[in-house]
């Protein structure tokens, strides 16, 4: 705020109009030029003052202030130029205040003031002829001491007064300046800013432009996509009746499957039911194991020596047993049935609510699967599956067993299971795994009564040709961990899968429910 030092300047009209100025300026964001300020006065003399307010008034200042303030009105032109002769001719301004508030006038006004009895008096004394003129130069002689101690007094105030203001007004020139430097502040900052919303609006603009191309580009891809989608329903459309055609074709197939192995079957049928009386094989049917002439005795002990003990596999056949859970005969009540099941391991393991019966050749392996409470069998499988009806098991096991039969018994123990096997039965065949170059080389060889390996891919391409469903290979049982190459290499990776990978493997399948 300007301070008011300067009685020719209306400073509450300056800072009125400074205040607003900056109000215009928060509130109109537009870049905007100042007004022109007027600095021309009002007629702030024209008012009442307060007496100690008006004293402080000179030469024309105080005639102004004097009428409004003790007559009540404004003076007069005529009154303003009498005032100002009487006091620059001589007359002190008290006498013109004393002479103004006893006029008539004045009295009628009846303005409060203090200190004019000495002005008062001077003014009669003015008034009387010869003497009055002389008293009041006798007086002035008198006081004329006392008057240069307070001009002298009174010239100091106003000059301090006069400092002060120009000081005041120096400062309120600072002020003033600090202001106007930060408006430009302002300006300049508010330049920055539109500038910069200029260069954001451009930039989005742009940004707006390459959304609208991208958009339009992404309309084309939905519309080639669209296409495309209509010609991959179409394609899905023609793949169905493809599907469709294949699935008729396989049952075709597994049907003709079934016919020529029922036409296989025929003449062993004849030769069986010729024979059952006498308990041999059907005519032409070769015996599933040829390993008779080896003793008993030498082979259990041999099994004892090489194939483990019995805890060894049951940890090994436990694999098996969430396969059983989801065989539906088994679960319906048919038996399962277990060729070569040797001393029982695998029949001890199932469930007591699944139907089991073993078969196997050795009669040492039969009497202590007897002594232990299982249904063993000592008869050749492929005699005993040849008296057995059709659709009359769940399951067919044999674990190590194939890689003793030729490839004709093979065959025929195939056709045999997907007759007795009832629709949704399982057969579980495990052989040693010729793709570990250890156990086809070496151990394999162990066993005097093994033909020759069995490769897992021709195993599976049998049991699929024979018209199994859902065929699989199991890999099973590698060398422990510790016995592999320690090395992050392709060649000890390779290593490790020729020498050190699944001993053994097993394949599983189901019969057709159609």
């Amino acid at each position: 705020m300007l301070i008011p030092n300067n009685p020719d300047i209306d400073f509450q009209e300056l800072n009125r109009r400074i205040e607003a100025e900056v109000q215009r300026y928060k509130l109109d964001t537009r870049e905007r030029s100042l007004p022109a300020f007027d600095p021309s006065p009002a007629e702030v003399y024209d008012r009442p003052y307060q007496w100690m307010e008006l004293i402080q008034l000179e030469d024309e200042a105080l005639i102004r202030a004097a009428y409004p303030t003790l007559l009540g009105r404004k003076a007069e032109a005529i009154e303003l130029q009498q005032g100002l002769h009487q006091l620059r001719s001589g007359f002190d301004k008290f006498e013109i205040l004393a002479a103004l508030r006893y006029s008539p006038e004045g009295n009628a006004q009846n303005t409060e003031v203090h200190g004019l009895r000495r002005a008062k008096l001077k003014n009669t004394l003015r008034r009387i002829p010869v003497l009055g003129k002389l008293l009041l130069s006798a007086y002035s002689v008198v006081s004329i001491e006392s008057r240069n101690r307070y001009y002298v007094a009174r010239l100091d105030l106003l000059s301090r007064q006069n400092k002060l203001q120009s000081d005041a007004l120096l400062a309120s020139r600072d002020q003033f300046n600090v202001m106007q430097a930060q408006l430009y502040a302002q300006l300049d900052l508010q330049k920055g800013q539109q500038l910069h919303l200029d260069e954001l609006s451009s930039y989005l603009q742009a940004q707006q432009r390459a959304l609208d191309a991208h958009e339009q580009k992404l309309n084309t891809q939905k519309s080639t996509l669209k296409e495309h989608q209509g010609v991959l329903e179409e394609t899905s459309t023609q793949l169905k009746h493809l599907e469709a055609e294949l699935n008729q074709e396989r049952k075709t197939q597994q049907e003709l499957r079934a016919r020529l192995a029922h036409l296989e079957r025929r003449p062993r049928q004849v030769a069986a039911s010729a024979s059952a009386s006498a308990d041999v094989a059907p005519l032409g049917a070769e015996p599933l194991d040829v390993s008779t002439s080896i003793p008993d005795s030498f082979y259990l002990a041999f099994e004892n020596r090489f194939r483990g003990d019995a805890e060894t596999i049951r940890a090994r056949q436990s694999y098996y047993l969430p396969i059983l859970d989801t065989v539906a005969p088994l679960n319906a009540g048919l038996p399962l049935v277990d060729i070569g099941c040797g001393r029982g391991e695998w029949l001890n393991m199932l469930p007591e609510r699944f139907a089991r019966i073993g078969i196997d050749l050795n009669s040492m392996n039969v009497e202590a699967c007897i002594e232990q409470g299982l249904k063993v069998v000592q008869q050749d499988a492929l005699v005993w599956m040849a008296n057995q009806p059709e659709n009359s098991l769940a399951v067919v096991s044999a674990f190590h067993v194939i890689e003793h039969l030729s490839f004709e018994q093979f065959n025929r123990l195939l056709d045999e299971c997907q007759r007795v096997l009832a629709p949704g039965g399982v057969i579980i065949f495990e052989t040693p795994n010729p793709e570990n170059i250890v156990s086809a080389a070496t151990h394999f060889y162990t066993d005097p009564t093994h033909i020759h390996p069995l490769p897992p891919a021709f195993t599976e391409f049998l049991v699929e040709f024979k018209g199994f469903a859902d065929v699989a290979i199991h890999r099973l049982n590698p060398i422990p961990r510790e016995y592999a190459l320690n090395e992050d290499s392709e060649v000890a990776r390779r290593c490790d899968v020729l020498f050190y990978g699944p001993q053994d493997y097993a394949v599983t399948a189901s019969k057709s429910l159609s």
